[in-house]
């Protein structure tokens, strides 16, 4: 999870290229590489004050870049797409197979390889057929929550890259959020490249039941808040996402590195079970271990997983009534932004007509998504799977519009062929979030795709005040 906070400015942004050797890309890609081959990166990752760190789990992969924006890739679903390796004990590490494009240097956590089963990336293929299979979505839901390795968060590491070393050139991201991305020619080996790094803040706890058995293996809802004032003013913000307790019931909450005292207020949830800590105040850099949560509760064990495959009715029981079968019933409650204070929350549906309406029915929407932030909001709280969203092309102009009639100012997009789809791009009329990280996809009518979209996000504002964050007094 990042917490949803208050930014200053960006950096300026800065283009550096080093021609024909290594191209870092600062708002572009470099065009024109038709070469056959792959390069090859060698170096060693170092913390601050020069100390090699051995035994890190260290990658580089792919990012995407459009108008300017960074897309990491997303785990776990890209997970075999990474060209891996542990750096040795002088924190040496090499890494072939790169190929042309922008790319970025990345870290996992230290014990995954012991977290991980052997056969993960297969499993994973399989994994991302289950819609075609007939599994249904409520079960992949379920299946993503009670499981270690299926939500970003599990895959955490524990220092954060702050720059690329080359030729004794020190290289930095545009901004806390960006990667250093760069590029590097086919054939060619750079090598000498230090990768430096720094601890990354955090909040360690665990998580204990009345009689001190831990929560094991399970999936946390954790919701943190922060606040702070200077003299430079006063700002606060906060956020919530799913975290994994390991088999001794403990997890770690990652804090944006910062340059001023922080009061930090953390609570967490499972299963209709809720308790909060006392403020936390931390230091720039400190970070918290040893605290305990205990739920007044005995032992509660994980919830089973609901029906794996679709109930679908025989031809005889179909043609015997003309009724279609019932939908799930949704259980869901109105969750709160706490960016915008609108209300969201999900429904099962047959068609985006019938979203429509139940959503109408509630004096709401189909979701509008007007920023990165509340995407990765949405993406948190809701998951990545197929959902109707309320973005649709105009029948007039065959631009696309929000359903609700606000501008679109931000875009999400996959490639028009990332799911093979056989329409044309401009005949394709809706919107819909997709597995793939939550970006979107745009579908014909007839699409395979709108086949298996059963569910929808709906926005409902007015729920409470509208909510606008206090500035620092350098904030733009």
């Amino acid at each position: 999870m990042e917490e949803i906070m208050i930014r200053k400015g960006l950096r300026v942004k800065t283009i550096v290229m080093l021609v024909t050797m290594l191209t870092l890309f600062g708002i572009f890609i470099l065009q024109g590489i038709c070469q056959e081959g792959t390069g090859t990166i060698s170096g060693q990752v170092i913390d601050i004050e020069g100390n090699p760190i051995s035994e890190l789990p260290v990658f580089i992969a792919p990012i995407e870049i459009h108008d300017g924006e960074t897309s990491p890739l997303y785990f776990p679903y890209d997970y075999f797409d990474m060209n891996r390796t542990l750096t040795k004990a002088d924190g040496g590490f090499t890494i072939s197979g790169i190929s042309p494009g922008p790319h970025y240097f990345g870290i996992l956590s230290k014990d995954i390889d012991q977290r991980l089963p052997d056969n993960y990336e297969a499993f994973l293929r399989d994994y991302l057929t289950w819609y075609d299979k007939g599994i249904s979505p409520e079960y992949i839901d379920g299946f993503n929550r009670t499981n270690f390795g299926f939500q970003t968060s599990d895959f955490e590491p524990d220092v954060k890259v702050i720059s690329l070393r080359i030729n004794n050139i020190d290289f930095y991201p545009r901004n806390d959020f960006d990667e250093v991305v760069f590029g590097i020619d086919p054939n060619v080996q750079v090598m000498n490249v230090k990768v430096i790094v720094q601890p990354r803040m955090r909040i360690r706890g665990r998580v204990v039941f009345t009689d001190g058995t831990p929560l094991s293996n399970a999936r946390i809802r954790i919701s943190l808040s922060f606040q702070y004032e200077d003299n430079s003013g006063r700002g606060s913000g906060g956020g919530g996402a799913g975290i994994w307790t390991d088999d001794k019931g403990y997890f770690i909450q990652y804090l944006r590195n910062r340059e001023k005292t922080i009061i930090y207020t953390l609570s967490i949830e499972y299963q209709g079970l809720g308790t909060s800590a006392e403020e936390i105040r931390l230091e720039p850099g400190q970070r918290l271990d040893g605290l305990t949560f205990t739920f007044d509760s005995d032992p509660i064990p994980p919830k089973p997983l609901p029906p794996k495959m679709k109930t679908v009715k025989s031809e005889i029981q179909q043609s015997s009534t003309s009724e279609l079968p019932l939908l799930p019933v949704s259980n869901e409650v109105w969750i709160i932004n706490p960016m915008n204070g609108h209300g969201y929350k999900r429904v099962h549906c047959r068609t985006r007509d019938e979203a429509i309406a139940q959503a109408s029915k509630e004096d709401a929407y189909l979701v509008t998504i007007n920023d990165s932030k509340e995407q990765e909001w949405l993406g948190a709280v809701f998951g990545h799977t197929f959902y109707w969203i309320g973005l649709s092309v105009d029948s007039e102009d065959r631009d696309w519009k929000w359903d609700n009639g606000e501008p679109v100012m931000f875009e999400n997009w996959l490639p028009d062929d990332y799911f093979s789809e056989a329409h044309n791009k401009n005949e394709r009329e809706y919107a819909i979030i997709t597995i793939a990280n939550g970006k979107w996809y745009a579908v014909h009518p007839k699409s395979v795709m709108v086949k298996m979209t059963e569910m929808a996000i709906i926005e409902k504002d007015g729920l409470l005040p509208t909510i606008k964050p206090q500035k620092d007094g350098n904030e733009k």
